[in-house]
Parts: C-alpha cells; sequence; structure tokens
C-alpha cells in the first residue's frame, strides 16, 4: 500500500468516526427529555410529617 492510499484510508476513517460521534451525542441529547407526567411523579416529598398522625399508629 502506498503512502497516497494509506492517507486517503486515514483521512476517510477520520472524517467516519468524527461523524459517527457528532451523530451519537446528539441522539443522545435528544433522549434526555423527561415528559412532563413523570416529571411531576419525580418531585420531592415534603419533609414535615404530622406527628400526630405518625403518633397515632
Amino acid at each position: 500500500m502506498s503512502g497516497k492510499q494509506f492517507l486517503y484510508i486515514a483521512a476517510a476513517t477520520f472524517i467516519t468516526v468524527i461523524i459517527w460521534v457528532s451523530l451519537d451525542i446528539m441522539h443522545s441529547r435528544a433522549e434526555v427529555q423527561v415528559p412532563s407526567e413523570v416529571q411531576s411523579l419525580l418531585e420531592p416529598i415534603n419533609p414535615n410529617f404530622d406527628q400526630e398522625a405518625i403518633n397515632g399508629l
């Protein structure tokens, strides 16, 4: 294999990897969004419990 062929293969491989990584990052960012129904279920619980109800148990 001559140096010119090696350069073409290396350049094509480099461009392919850059495009692959870029598309993978874009795909990952698009999937991170959480639906609003799930987001409302993920809200933290109020830590102030009714002590009278707990003592009544």
